[in-house]
């Protein structure tokens, strides 16, 4: 029997597979044709770690809807094809039939202490909170959703809407000079990070223009490497397959997942203008804490567009390649009732 990658959701367990395949053909699990093919025995070793994450309880749930909500593991086959696999994956089909529950509780108190944190920081202590998360344990976190952009790996884009017809000098395209910054979702008022998103529509979307106005579009190209933090779904971008085969690191991420990601709502969650000021407030400490820890800026989901964000601490590492001028010929809004 043999699996693809199209049988996973994981990332890691995706590439894993290509990289250490060469057989092609048609998958047993998910009949995907043509397609790189692995015995799932050889993913045995992958998989030991995380079901010993798990105990037998007669009370529990089967390890398949474990692996499911805990860590998002399999493709959109059926549920007794996913079992069909897991049974390979495990080498036991009494794994299969039993049921299980987690070894370890996972930590809700840091997603409580972070809620109070968050309003007293806009509502009571603003520069002295009491209840400042630990900075040593987000920087013990930060293996686990930090990334790495290779240099030349991809593009950057920035938009502006202009003030004219003539389109913004590559000096204007940079990020704003430090008395004209105002609040943003990652930055003080005062103190300037360059914005940029992954795609040319991301960008525009952004800005918010509206129907009829130009818009220049900064092309950037990535000189230098970034490390990046990335919470943007911690379920799908965090592969608990690629972390040293012991214990402890394994704990560690499934007891603090809840917490990671909540810290990604913080980063990508839609914020009404009017209350940008205060609601800001607890992403640019989490920003600043980000970057005391080592990151040279963020990854965020765009709630406005299919593309990512991104925030740098530092401009640096890229270069202005290149500048577009653009007309924006439909702005789309939908409502529902509440």
């Amino acid at each position: 029997m043999y699996c693809c990658p199209n049988c996973f959701t994981d990332r890691f367990l995706k590439s894993h597979i290509l990289a250490i395949s060469s057989r092609i053909g048609k998958c047993d699990i998910c009949k995907s044709t043509n397609i790189t093919l692995i015995n799932p025995s050889e993913l045995l070793d992958r998989f030991e770690p995380l079901v010993d994450l798990y105990e037998k309880d007669r009370t529990g749930l089967p390890l398949l809807e474990l692996f499911q909500s805990d860590w998002n593991i399999f493709g959109s086959t059926s549920k007794k094809s996913h079992n069909k696999l897991l049974n390979e994956l495990t080498q036991s089909e009494a794994t299969v039939k039993q049921k299980y529950k987690a070894k370890f509780l996972q930590d809700k108190k840091n997603i409580e202490n972070w809620d109070e944190f968050r309003e007293e920081l806009m509502h009571s202590n603003r520069f002295f909170p009491a209840g400042a998360p630990d900075k040593s344990h987000m920087k013990s976190l930060g293996k686990y959703f930090g990334t790495i952009i290779e240099k030349g790996s991809q593009k950057f884009f920035r938009a502006r809407t202009n003030n004219s017809d003539k389109a913004f000098t590559v000096r204007e395209m940079g990020k704003p000079p430090k008395k004209l910054v105002g609040n943003g979702r990652a930055n003080p008022v005062g103190i300037p990070y360059l914005y940029v998103a992954s795609t040319v529509e991301t960008a525009i979307s952004e800005i918010r223009g509206h129907k009829g106005e130009k818009v220049s579009v900064a092309e950037y190209e990535l000189i230098r490497d970034l490390e990046l933090a990335d919470l943007r779904n911690p379920r799908m971008m965090i592969s608990p397959f690629e972390l040293e085969p012991n214990e402890d690191d394994l704990k560690l991420l499934y007891i603090n997942m809840p917490f990671l990601e909540r810290l990604g709502t913080e980063l990508s969650q839609p914020i009404i203008p009017s209350r940008a000021n205060l609601e800001y407030l607890p992403s640019q400490y989490l920003s600043e804490m980000l970057k005391q820890i080592g990151f040279h800026g963020i990854i965020y989901g765009s709630s406005i567009a299919d593309g990512n964000n991104y925030v740098l601490f530092v401009d640096r590492r890229l270069k202005l390649k290149d500048i577009h001028t653009y007309i924006i010929t439909e702005t789309k809004i939908s409502a529902e009732p509440i």
